[in-house]
């Protein structure tokens, strides 16, 4: 039997689904090279292929991005091969993916009882990914794929509006967080106070509690210092057999309570709200990003001596948002956060290491002892107790409804009506990328009135000043201002056009009523206005009986079918619900 010949040839390696073998896990690491956060695509078990893919674009496209941005997309990664199972099983990898594909998946997102600024959010996240391969690794995507332009137009028409304070409102707000900010600090600096008349190193030599008069609130704060971190222990750990603690549990008592002693040594969950509120109030952050703001935020102006520089990152957006501050103010930003560091440099050591670098640590003393940045569901819970603890009310008399995204939106509009209404300044303190998004969150009635009145001063000065540069005509011997450009009610784009019936151009238009039918007509959704048209519709009415019949139906009736078919309707229903009991305005009789 002739020996069997050795086989030499090399069993070819396995080909890796997308660059590096084994690339369903991506690691997101911070600054100093530390585990952030592990996405594990390999969950995705039905189409590995596809997995490995959005997980190389996952990688490339959202390491420098926030981490809400990862979290989003990850879920919306989630959805998109939830929709693939169910549209098409036989598509396993992202070449497969069409066009009409993805027009499918932009109506399936329709079906679900979302917004339409999430539906786009959902899509937004999986074309990134998609158009990221397509330029970068085109091999891997269909050469004939062209994803859909401007799948979702006009996602933020239909969102409903930031609710926003008044200003008496704010103020009442800010009151009552000054006044716990007050409250929180005084019994800070009585513990500090405490602690410094205390000998430290003569109560920490000393092992029995038996023998420190645990009765002085010093040398009580010092043991709890000392020995348990600056955090007070639980009641049930110093009553525990052979804990020899039930000295110091009857001195805390005595002293009012754990809470009543932890608040003399850090700063506990209803203070940092507190804090939260008016510091939100000044910088204008969002909910989320004020919540993680964090320890270094601050630094010195470099060219304006008595400010300070506030940073913070916020959510959506890869820019680092800043503003600076004034540090010589009592409730100044700069001194709140100082206050902030002071209150919490105790609790930093307990905390979690990713959440030493926030700011706005707090500590649980009621049954856990849990110690980190403060939970966005107890920021939530505790503004309500805050609303209620001190009677907030709105204009109306109702509970306030504070939440700490008000905060954003009522800065930005009060600061609106103080800028002069000036939309690009608006911009550039809200750090928003476009004026349409500082737009939606000014765009209130008050603002709306007071622009309406700016725009009126600006005509008349703009009016005042072509006549002065020009001979005075018949026609133009009044001088024009805004409220002598109305007309039944509503204004008028130009009384000097000729454009209504028997007017003649350069001349005042003196067709009173004739402006329902009017192309010129401009009738803004404003309650003064509407009190104005319901007023004229009554006289109207009323002169029915006062005028011979054939009149009445050839110079009114035709007004008065337009002003109740086609004017009135339009306005909101509450709207018109909030002018039913105002008194309508005294007309002229109508001949």
């Amino acid at each position: 039997m002739p020996p069997r010949r050795k086989d030499y040839r090399v069993e070819p390696s396995p080909e890796p689904l997308v660059g590096n073998p084994g690339a369903l896990v991506v690691n997101i690491v911070d600054a100093e090279g530390k585990l952030e956060r592990s996405f594990d695509f390999s969950v995705f078990t039905e189409r590995p292929a596809m997995a490995a893919e959005l997980a190389l674009a996952f990688r490339h496209h959202y390491a420098v991005k926030q981490p809400a941005n990862r979290i989003n997309a990850y879920s919306a990664i989630k959805l998109w091969l939830a929709f693939v199972a169910e549209h098409d099983p036989s598509i396993m990898a992202v070449r497969d993916v069409e066009t009409n594909t993805l027009h499918a998946y932009i109506v399936w997102l329709g079906t679900k009882p979302w917004s339409k600024g999430t539906r786009y959010s959902r899509w937004s996240m999986v074309k990134q990914l998609i158009a990221w391969l397509g330029r970068n690794r085109p091999d891997l995507v269909n050469p004939e794929l062209e994803i859909p332009f401007n799948a979702f137009p006009r996602k933020n028409a239909d969102a409903r509006q930031r609710t926003a304070l008044s200003r008496d409102e704010m103020e009442r707000v800010l009151a009552a967080a000054r006044a716990e900010i007050t409250e929180a600090w005084g019994q800070f600096e009585e513990g500090r106070a405490a602690l410094a008349r205390t000998d430290r190193a003569a109560i920490a030599a000393e092992p029995d509690l038996a023998r420190l008069d645990l009765d002085n609130l010093g040398v009580m704060l010092a043991v709890i210092d000392d020995r348990f971190g600056g955090v007070p222990p639980k009641a049930i750990d110093m009553l525990r057999k052979g804990a020899v603690l039930w000295r110091l549990q009857n001195a805390i008592v005595h002293k009012g309570g754990i809470a009543a002693v932890a608040a003399r040594l850090f700063a506990l969950p209803e203070t940092i709200v507190a804090y939260m509120i008016a510091i939100g109030a000044q910088t204008y952050a969002n909910p989320d990003a004020l919540r993680l703001l964090q320890r270094d935020c601050m630094s010195e102006h470099v060219l304006l001596d008595g400010r300070v520089i506030v940073r913070w990152h916020k959510g959506r957006s890869s820019r680092e948002q800043r503003r600076s501050f004034l540090k010589d103010k009592t409730f100044s930003v700069p001194t709140l956060i100082d206050q902030v560091l002071a209150l919490t440099e105790r609790l930093v050591p307990h905390a979690q290491p990713r959440e030493r670098t926030s700011l706005f640590l707090t500590g649980m003393v009621s049954a856990s002892r849990a110690i980190g940045v403060i939970p966005h569901y107890m920021a939530t819970k505790l503004t309500r107790r805050f609303v209620a603890r001190h009677g907030l009310v709105d204009d109306a008399g109702r509970p306030l409804d504070l939440t700490l995204a008000m905060l954003r939106a009522t800065g930005l509009t009060l600061a609106h009506e103080r800028l002069g209404h000036d939309i690009l300044k608006t911009q550039a303190l809200a750090n928003h990328a476009t004026p349409d998004t500082t737009q939606r969150y000014v765009d209130r009635p008050r603002v709306r009135r007071a622009q309406a009145a700016a725009i009126g001063r600006l005509q008349a000065r703009f009016v005042e000043m072509v006549r002065a540069s020009e001979e005075p005509s018949v026609a133009h011997e009044q001088i024009i201002i805004a409220s002598h450009a109305t007309a039944a009610g509503f204004s008028c784009r130009d009384p000097f056009a000729g454009v209504a019936e028997n007017q003649r151009k350069g001349e005042m238009c003196t067709a009173w009523l004739g402006c329902f039918t009017c192309p010129n007509a401009v009738i803004p959704l404003d309650e003064d206005v509407l009190v104005r048209l319901l007023s004229t519709r009554a006289a109207l009415t009323a002169a029915r009986g006062a005028m011979a019949s054939e009149r009445w139906r050839q110079l009114y009736a035709p007004k008065l079918e337009i002003l109740e078919h086609d004017i009135l309707p339009r306005f909101p229903e509450m709207m018109r619900a909030a002018v039913a009991g105002i008194p309508l305005a005294l007309l002229p009789p109508i001949e």
